[in-house]
């Protein structure tokens, strides 16, 4: 209260927040940090590394990126999150086939489509999902959210079939294993109404 403009002040907060692994409030704090201070470099990592606890894997890359071009090379930090990037890289490419760019654009794509089907826009989500399967077929999520989709136009055939993409690429993928048995009872040309799905938004769970 005292000193609302000490960037400081907002990242010691920020931490403590991340030290008992609330995440989200703690990239509140961060955020707030690098808007008064935007060369935080312990502020761009630290937020960078929550994103990672959270499992968003293109924010976390992107904050990792900022700790390298704001901060100074010899910097521990800069050279921390320059491994960090190369690690992510060398997972995604290894299980998913991609370039780290190209992850990102998928992600991005995923996110706008999760946002238009928490809305009900299933043509848009669908669209969506479509287009970031385009850059990563790899990605189990997104096939069983077009599934979803799918079913909420009455389009089943599609629907099961991108389920049972989305339980190929990850047979443990337990949305995709609860939604099935509902998809499968509904009527071709029949948009599903009443029925309340599964769905999870992008990550790569289990990245470390």
């Amino acid at each position: 209260r005292e000193h609302p403009r000490n960037h400081g002040v907002c990242f010691g907060i920020g931490t403590l927040h991340a030290s008992t692994e609330d995440h989200a409030e703690a990239i509140r704090w961060f955020d707030q940090a690098i808007a008064i201070y935007p060369y935080c470099v312990e502020a761009h990592y630290n937020r960078a590394m929550a994103y990672q606890k959270l499992l968003d894997m293109a924010q976390a890359v992107r904050a990792f990126r900022k700790v390298v071009e704001v901060g100074d090379p010899k910097e521990p930090e800069v050279a921390r999150a320059q491994a960090r990037i190369t690690h992510i890289a060398a997972i995604i490419h290894q299980t998913q086939g991609i370039s780290l760019d190209t992850y990102l654009q998928s992600s991005d794509q995923f996110n706008r489509a999760f946002k238009r089907m928490e809305h009900g826009d299933w043509e848009g989500a669908l669209q969506g999902f479509q287009a970031s399967a385009a850059l990563n077929d790899r990605n189990a999520p997104c096939h069983g959210n077009a599934g979803l989709c799918h079913a909420y136009l009455g389009h089943k055939a599609l629907a099961l079939a991108e389920l049972d993409r989305a339980l190929e690429l990850d047979p443990d993928y337990e949305p995709a294993r609860r939604n099935r048995p509902l998809v499968a009872n509904i009527t071709e040309g029949q948009p599903m109404a009443g029925t309340t799905f599964q769905s999870i938004n992008y990550g790569l769970e289990g990245l470390k």
